[in-house]
């Protein structure tokens, strides 16, 4: 029995090693990191109040996913309607980390229109890219 886990004791330390030079091979080609890329647009909407809305939207993107996003409204961090800071305290859980096709937002915290602005502002980032 002793010969038996020596053996495959033995066949684990030889397929490490095996598994090391490759990884270590110096023709091999190294994996590249990918560089942070920070995309941005905008839309509008308008309020049943016939107030028009800018929503801005700016994504950091590594490859196609997402690792932070920002909303800017009417070009400020501050909020003019209390429905953009619904939608803003619930909406980053639903884009990091996903990829620009995983994500399609609706109603996030109740706030249709600035989900609608969002979506809107998204598709045009896609454009962009395809």
């Amino acid at each position: 029995m002793l010969v038996a886990t020596e053996n495959a004791n033995r066949t684990e330390e030889m397929q490490a090693a095996e598994e090391s030079a490759v990884t270590t091979n110096p023709n091999s080609k190294p994996e590249t990191a990918l560089v942070p890329e920070t995309v941005t647009e905008s839309a509008t909407y308008l309020t049943p109040a016939r107030t028009e809305h800018k929503v801005t939207v700016i994504l950091t993107l590594e490859g196609d996913v997402v690792t932070d996003s920002n909303v800017l409204y009417n070009d400020a961090e501050t909020y003019s309607d209390p429905n953009q800071e619904l939608f803003d305290n619930a909406y980053q859980p639903l884009v990091i980390g996903k990829t620009l096709d995983q994500i399609s937002l609706a109603r996030v915290g109740g706030a249709s229109l600035t989900t609608g602005a969002f979506n809107d502002a998204l598709a045009k980032i896609k454009a962009a890219r395809s």
